[in-house]
């Protein structure tokens, strides 16, 4: 039982499947912060999953399909504040559009561009190779789950504390914050707003494709349609309830990814497996729900 739920292949797995959350929700940080509304994360990383593996497709070389993917995930991103910024697009409209256009738009390019439907298999497609770190993978049972993974966990984790120090220790991440406190304050205090929701904006992009690329190059080598299966949404979860702070943000994204390795690990003991996919979503509401009694507790004793 300790294994099943604390083994070190159960905490590697939540390694791994907090990674595109952690990617995807930290980007979107900078955009909460700005007092952007952005809900478009499943179609940025779903666009970005696609160009990943017909980059790798192209040269076999998962690098260079996760620098598309990131490429896709700055289109997205410049689609998206063209009709919010500049056209007058109510962003939670645009955002539902964009997903629902991204499902039909990759569904279409894989038609198109493969002649297929459902999922491109291919050997020229090459996943992320494993890194074990020296020093690390010696240590005891945590080198066991922290080591051998693919280097996007590492810049996962990394992203962590860059973003925390660019959001609350550099002037752009204090001009990102008071935009999104007071947007006319800050413009009559000289800061050009819409330069820096443009760069917010472009930001969440580039790490949504990244944390897209993840998910066909992480072993799979292959690319299904809608295979982000509701992580945007998980991202969006996160961003509200770390509040945009990253380092906030964080922890619900590991709570998640371990939700969903464990799914995998208890489905050898038997359990209906309905009941295991429902986990992930179980502890989304249970984080939201403690999120919301935290947030209560400090209003009412505010008003006490």
């Amino acid at each position: 039982m300790w294994q099943t739920f604390f083994g070190t292949v159960t905490l590697a797995a939540a390694l791994r499947m907090a990674s595109p959350l952690l990617l995807s929700a930290i980007g979107g940080s900078f955009n909460n912060r700005a007092g952007t509304l952005n809900i478009a994360h499943e179609a940025f990383m779903l666009v970005g999953a696609f160009f990943a593996a017909y980059g790798s497709y192209l040269t076999s070389n998962p690098y260079i399909g996760a620098l598309m993917a990131m490429g896709a995930g700055l289109v997205m991103a410049l689609l998206y504040g063209l009709f919010v910024f500049h056209a007058g697009g109510h962003p939670m409209v645009i955002s539902i559009a964009m997903n629902l256009g991204a499902s039909g738009l990759t569904a279409m390019l894989l038609y198109v561009m493969f002649h297929t439907r459902g999922s491109l298999v291919d050997p020229r497609i090459q996943s992320f190779p494993r890194i074990d770190i020296p020093l690390i993978k010696d240590i005891p049972f945590v080198g066991q789950f922290l080591s051998g993974q693919i280097a996007l966990v590492y810049i996962a984790i990394g992203i962590i504390v860059i973003a925390w120090i660019l959001m609350y220790k550099t002037p752009y991440g204090l001009h990102i914050r008071a935009i999104g406190m007071n947007a006319k304050a800050a413009q009559t205090a000289g800061i050009n707003v819409l330069r820096y929701k443009w760069s917010a904006n472009l930001i969440s992009g580039l790490f949504d494709g990244l944390a897209g690329a993840f998910l066909p190059l992480c072993g799979l080598s292959m690319f299904t349609e809608d295979m982000t299966s509701g992580r945007g949404f998980l991202a969006v979860a996160a961003i509200l309830i770390g509040q945009g702070n990253p380092a906030k943000v964080a922890i619900p994204c590991f709570v998640f990814g371990y939700a969903t390795a464990l799914t995998i690990s208890l489905q050898n003991m038997g359990i209906a497996s309905q009941i295991i996919e429902l986990l992930p979503y179980l502890a989304t509401v249970l984080v939201l729900i403690l999120s919301s009694l935290k947030q209560f507790k400090v209003h009412f004793r505010k008003k006490a």
